[in-house]
């Protein structure tokens, strides 16, 4: 006997009402007429061509001048181990305690002075579990979105496409846009292939291409899909924006900026102990010494003379090297003309300042990496670059305790754009399963505190989970 499912869905008036699964939607505004077509979920901005010269041989939306802006980026940041260090600090504290959720319910029926609870759902931690949203995509978007401030997901419908299945990250830099769109004047495609990391012009064949949700038409967009995928294209709307996000870090990437000065520093030492000649001393000895230590100095032959000259040079340096001749001294005798009191046979020891030793010649990148940390968006204490001293502003804990509980509190306008997609997974799931995926993802944050107030230093939010030993 045939069966048919029906859904029951609410609406924005809170009324609720049954629907085919085949209509499934999100709710759908009256139409006003001119704005948009009668699936459209949105009014639409108004929309212009972009200048085509922007694309100009290319079959894709080139990212940066020679299409390997991301490359670049990745590169020189690479090449810089303190910039690597301080993206990485970055992205843990984007990432905080991990993703957690709640039940929106618990915002919409409480007044404003109660904070939602955390939720605990086995469909929705299987669903994480499953996806390997803790492991694999969320800290690889917190990496792409630090990196270049753009990130790029494929999320998968079900067979029936009531509900999104999966969600992947897509590595950044493999990433292009498509060229934008005439009729819709969006980019209407996800292109992705690792090949456009290597700097050649990729094949079409060797490009895979995903459509690009379009948000002005959701509905519309998911009634005509062909298959069950879609990409996510988040970024920060950076000013200027075309089709990629421009980071405000950029200016550390320019040539000879902070990163190339950064970078060379190794070299220059490197080079420096691969050609350097140390001296310790320079040893000045005179012909008169070997005139009036040897009386018979002008009849020896040249190879007496020098074997002479060697066994001299050779005690001298035995005596002033070495842990075991530690301040030994050295005497030498010598004579004094009547004349002119200059004197006659003395041998000098002059010490050779060394300007290696004493960092005269070192360059140091000290403040090339101080630089580069707060142009990422980094306090350098939270690196070590800070001098200590136990004083505020200087390094200090009290110093790198305010700057982290700072950095988290600031960076929640990034977690919004990464988490956005996953949001968007929970409103579209809920559609067809209210009770488990009306929920809104959020990133779970410990303050540090001085010990006097919390002996561990650490102040859990009511939403962390804390697990006894």
């Amino acid at each position: 006997m045939a069966t048919t499912t029906l859904h029951v869905i609410q609406d924005e008036t809170g009324k609720h009402k049954v629907i085919l699964p085949a209509d499934r939607h999100f709710a759908v505004k009256a139409e006003v007429p001119g704005e948009r077509s009668p699936v459209d979920t949105m009014p639409r901005p108004a929309l212009a061509m972009y200048e085509e010269s922007l694309t100009a041989g290319y079959n894709w939306a080139p990212w940066g001048e020679d299409d390997l802006l991301p490359t670049r980026i990745r590169s020189k940041i690479s090449e810089v181990p303190m910039a690597g260090i301080a993206v990485y600090r970055l992205v843990q504290m984007m990432w905080g305690n991990g993703i957690a959720y709640y039940h929106n319910k618990d915002i919409y029926d409480n007044d404003e002075t109660t904070r939602p609870k955390r939720a605990r759902l086995p469909v929705i931690d299987r669903w994480l579990r499953l996806n390997r949203i803790n492991t694999s995509y969320l800290p690889a978007q917190f990496a792409d979105y630090r990196y270049y401030m753009n990130g790029f997901s494929e999320l998968v419908l079900t067979n029936d496409r009531q509900q999104i299945a999966a969600v992947y990250h897509k590595p950044a830099e493999f990433c292009r846009l498509s060229v934008q769109s005439k009729r819709s004047m969006l980019s209407e495609y996800l292109l992705y292939t690792p090949k456009f990391a290597d700097g050649w012009m990729p094949q079409e064949a060797e490009i895979k291409k995903v459509p690009m949700l379009n948000f002005y038409d959701q509905q519309g967009f998911l009634q005509n899909l062909r298959g069950n995928k879609f990409a996510w294209h988040s970024r920060f709307e950076t000013p200027g924006i075309v089709y990629y996000a421009r980071p405000f870090w950029m200016g550390l990437f320019r040539a000879d900026g902070w990163m190339d000065a950064s970078a060379q520093v190794p070299r220059i030492v490197n080079a420096m102990a691969k050609n350097q000649i140390v001296l310790k001393y320079h040893i000045l000895i005179p012909d008169t010494y070997f005139q009036i230590r040897y009386p018979d100095w002008q009849s020896f032959t040249h190879e007496q003379r020098e074997s002479l000259i060697d066994d001299l040079i050779k005690k001298i340096n035995q005596t002033l090297s070495g842990t075991d001749n530690a301040f030994a001294s050295i005497a030498t005798v010598f004579q004094q003309d009547h004349a002119t009191q200059e004197p006659l046979g003395k041998i000098e020891i002059i010490a050779v300042d060394d300007k290696i030793k004493s960092n005269a010649w070192v360059p140091s990148s000290e403040k090339a990496d101080a630089q580069i940390v707060q142009g990422l968006g980094l306090h350098p204490s939270q690196v070590g670059l800070a001098t200590e001293g136990g004083k505020m502003g200087s390094g200090s804990g009290s110093d790198q305790r305010e700057s982290y509980n700072t950095g988290i509190t600031l960076n929640t306008i990034e977690q919004e754009i990464v988490l956005e997609p996953l949001n968007w997974i929970a409103a579209f799931n809920a559609q067809t399963d209210p009770k488990n995926w009306d929920i809104t993802f959020f990133i779970d944050q410990t303050i540090h505190t001085t010990t006097n107030v919390q002996e561990s230093g650490l102040v859990p939010s009511p939403t962390t989970t804390v697990v006894e030993n």
